[in-house]
C-alpha cells in the first residue's frame, strides 16, 4: 500500500527533502544486493539517531570488507505504544528516534507521570538531540525544508504523539502523522531522486546497532543520543 506521507508546499525547490510512503522490497529481497546499496542501522528504545543519507563510505565493519562504499539508512521496529520520529534535512540527512509510550507530561492517553517536563524528562532531552545533530549538519537550524513524520501503533494519537508533535512545528518543522503501523518496521532512507521515504516493510535479516558504530565527525552515524535512562542500542 502506497500512501503519501507528506506534500510538497507551495514554492518549495524541486530538490527539497519531502517525508513520503513508498513500496520497496524487505531487507529480504535486499540481501543479494544490500552491500552495494545501503547499511542498515537498528535505532533502539530511546535513541535518536543523524546519519547523512547522501554520504557513501566503505568502511562499515563487515567482513568480507565492503568493494564499493554505500550509503547509510534508519530503521526501528517494534511500535506498541512508543513513536517512531523520522526526520528529513534538505541536506540529505536523515534522523529516526523511537520514543517511549512513557513520554508523557501526565495529560491525556495514556495515562502516567510527567516525564515530559523537568530536569532530565524528554524535552530537555529532545531539545539536547535536535540541537546537537543541528549543529553537526551545515545550516540546518536555516534550513526551511525540514520534515518530520510521526509512525505510532494506534489508530487515533497518545498524547505522545501530540506532545512530539506540537514541539516539532515549534521548532519549524513539517509534520505528518502515519497510524496503525504497529505490526510493521519503519524505515528512514533517502530515495533515488533524493526525497525522504519512511517506508514499512518486513522484517530485516542483518543489520547495525550502534555500539557497532562511531558517531561524531567522520563517523558512521552524525549524532546518536539517549533520550532516556532507558535508552539502549536496538537487539540483534
Amino acid at each position: 500500500m502506497r500512501a503519501a506521507l507528506a506534500t510538497a508546499r507551495a514554492g518549495r525547490r524541486a530538490a527539497a527533502s519531502r517525508l513520503r510512503a513508498a513500496a520497496v522490497p524487505s531487507f529480504q529481497t535486499l540481501a543479494a544486493e544490500d552491500r552495494r546499496m545501503c547499511m542498515w542501522i537498528m535505532v533502539g528504545l530511546d535513541e535518536w539517531i543523524v546519519v547523512d543519507g547522501r554520504g557513501k563510505r566503505q568502511d562499515w565493519p563487515v567482513r568480507p570488507p565492503l568493494a564499493a562504499e554505500v550509503t547509510a539508512s534508519l530503521a526501528t521496529h517494534g511500535l506498541s505504544g512508543c513513536v517512531a520520529v523520522a526526520l528529513g534535512w534538505s541536506s540529505g540527512h536523515i534522523g529516526l528516534a523511537h520514543v517511549f509510550s512513557g513520554c508523557t507530561d501526565g495529560q491525556g492517553q495514556p495515562p502516567g507521570r510527567d516525564t515530559w517536563n523537568g530536569p532530565g524528562g524528554y524535552l530537555e532531552r529532545l531539545e539536547h538531540a535536535l540541537d546537537a545533530s543541528q549543529a553537526a549538519i551545515p545550516g540546518a537550524s536555516q534550513d526551511r525544508y525540514r520534515d518530520a513524520m510521526l509512525v505510532y501503533s494506534e489508530d487515533t494519537p497518545t498524547r505522545t504523539v501530540e506532545l512530539l508533535e506540537q514541539w516539532l512545528r515549534g521548532k519549524g518543522f513539517a509534520v505528518s502523522r502515519d497510524a496503525g503501523q504497529g505490526g510493521r518496521d519503519v524505515i528512514a532512507g533517502r530515495t533515488q531522486d533524493e526525497d525522504m521515504s519512511v517506508v514499512g516493510s518486513g522484517m530485516h535479516a542483518q543489520y547495525f546497532v550502534s555500539s557497532d558504530l562511531h558517531y561524531g565527525p567522520g563517523g558512521h552515524m552524525t549524532v546518536c543520543e539517549a533520550l532516556s535512562k532507558r535508552a539502549m542500542p536496538a537487539d540483534r
